[in-house]
């Protein structure tokens, strides 16, 4: 099984909390063995199906990202026995996440300002 990382806005009027989809990273669906690499990592315990508001998470993300670049040894126990999944695939899930937003060619997604962006596991 595997995560299905989403990029999302609020729909303004819509009862509850809707969301548009409005993109993915390019590695959008990272096997579910990396939680415990993820949550170590980034030092949080995000939900699946739960929208997080990106300008919160992206700090979160991009400590991920440092700690698995430049500490990846004090990782390696958490990687799964059944070899699905491990740092390497955790980093390159975070930097796609990370990427997107850095991307010039989001499409018409361009112009959506950070601060209305939310992601979902």
């Amino acid at each position: 099984m595997s995560y299905d990382i989403r990029f999302g806005v609020k729909v303004a009027g819509a009862p509850d909390d809707v969301y548009a989809v409005i993109g993915e990273p390019e590695y959008a669906s990272p096997t579910y063995n990396n939680r415990d690499i993820f949550v170590a990592c980034m030092g949080w315990d995000y939900h699946q199906g739960e929208w997080y508001h990106m300008p919160e998470v992206l700090p979160l993300i991009e400590r991920g990202i440092h700690e698995l670049r430049f500490n990846a040894e004090k990782y390696k126990h958490l990687e799964p026995d059944n070899g699905w999944g491990g740092v390497d695939s955790a980093l390159q899930c975070l930097k796609s996440i990370v990427e997107w937003f850095n991307s010039w060619d989001r499409g018409w997604n361009e112009d959506v300002p950070l601060e209305c962006i939310y992601m979902r596991w």
